[in-house]
């Protein structure tokens, strides 16, 4: 004769889960736990009603829902909600963009700071090269007057 199957109650990661199964041992197999889930007080029997009645439904199936919701277990569990920010972690969080920002600002005003300098200096050097070839020039004139004082062309 089959033995009775008992309710087996753990909370395994961010899961609670039942499953309906002759022996602890037989629970530990479905799950896929160590041997001291119970003895540690993670898995124990149940008698809550919703968990008994959905895991009898479907004997040596892991049923699970998010740990700490009042939903129903299901083979397909839904997705474990994200803990809702404290008031110090919002203001964390809040003070770390407004920082980002601030960076991105500098990075920017840097960037800005290194290209009008380097336009500056390109307008120098420019000057300079304009300097040169007028002196260049100057002295060419001055050169071809003394040799062709007739053709003279700037």
């Amino acid at each position: 004769m089959p033995r009775p199957l008992k309710v087996f109650r753990a909370h395994l990661g961010f899961y609670d889960s039942v499953v309906a199964a002759p022996s602890q041992k037989a629970a530990l197999a479905a799950w896929g736990a160590s041997p001291r889930e119970f003895a540690q007080g993670f898995a124990r029997v149940t008698t809550d009603t919703a968990a008994v009645e959905a895991a009898l439904a479907q004997p040596g199936v892991v049923l699970r829902r998010p740990a700490g919701s009042k939903g129903a277990f299901k083979a397909e569990p839904d997705a474990p909600r994200a803990p809702k920010l404290t008031a110090a972690q919002k203001r964390h969080a809040a003070d770390a963009k407004l920082q980002g920002q601030r960076k991105a600002r500098e990075v920017e005003r840097r960037a800005k700071r290194e290209e009008a300098r380097r336009e500056a200096a390109a307008k120098a050097e420019l000057a300079d090269i304009e300097a040169e070839e007028a002196k260049l020039r100057a002295r060419r004139m001055k050169l071809q007057k003394s040799f062709k004082p007739h053709a003279v062309k700037s």
